[in-house]
């Protein structure tokens, strides 16, 4: 089964390959449709629960949204300090693998309520930095924390590699490295 995974080079590019393209000219339409009416029960304002530093499902899911860069820093020190089990979830909305992958993550998370799931979007203002030293270069990837360290790392959507990651972390202290 190949490795199913999407490159970050948007977030570090080459200077040198990138090609400069010719400025293109944009045609603009003379007499544009007017837009459509909102429905009455369209509201501008934000959700009153937005912005949410982080968020979990419903259920016994122990999967978390991570919700800003600050909330970001703040659990990985704190998984760290702890030195608990854990899983970093690193995916993009734009990632085709990553959204295949998702269900299999949820039933993963809820069959091990005990190891929380980080889901962390590298799109997210002020992650980018971070991803560097952590040498997140593609995504899904996933990072498997056991007693405040790094002990394993699931490049791409591959469920096999992830069940044995997961299985091994929740058996505990004897944890066999899967990079």
């Amino acid at each position: 089964m190949a490795r199913r995974l999407c490159r970050l080079s948007r977030l570090f590019p080459l200077a040198s390959a990138a090609p400069k393209l010719p400025h293109l000219p944009v045609a603009v339409n003379p007499s544009p449709a007017p837009a459509p009416a909102l429905p009455s029960s369209y509201s501008a304002s934000p959700s009153p629960a937005l912005p949410r530093l982080f968020s979990s499902s419903a259920g016994g899911s122990s999967m978390v949204v991570v919700g800003s860069a600050d909330s970001f820093a703040s659990i990985l020190s704190k998984v760290q300090d702890e030195k608990r089990p854990a899983v970093f979830y690193y995916t993009a909305v734009w990632c085709g693998p990553c959204r295949a992958i998702a269900p299999f993550i949820s039933k993963l998370s809820d069959r091990y309520p005990s190891i929380p799931v980080y889901k962390v979007d590298i799109d997210m203002q002020g992650v980018g930095s971070k991803l560097g030293e952590l040498k997140v270069y593609s995504v899904p990837t996933f990072h498997f924390y056991h007693k405040g360290e790094k002990t394993s790392e699931v490049v791409g959507a591959d469920t096999k590699k992830l069940e044995a990651a997961m299985e091994s972390l929740h058996k505990g202290p004897d944890i066999v490295s899967l990079l």
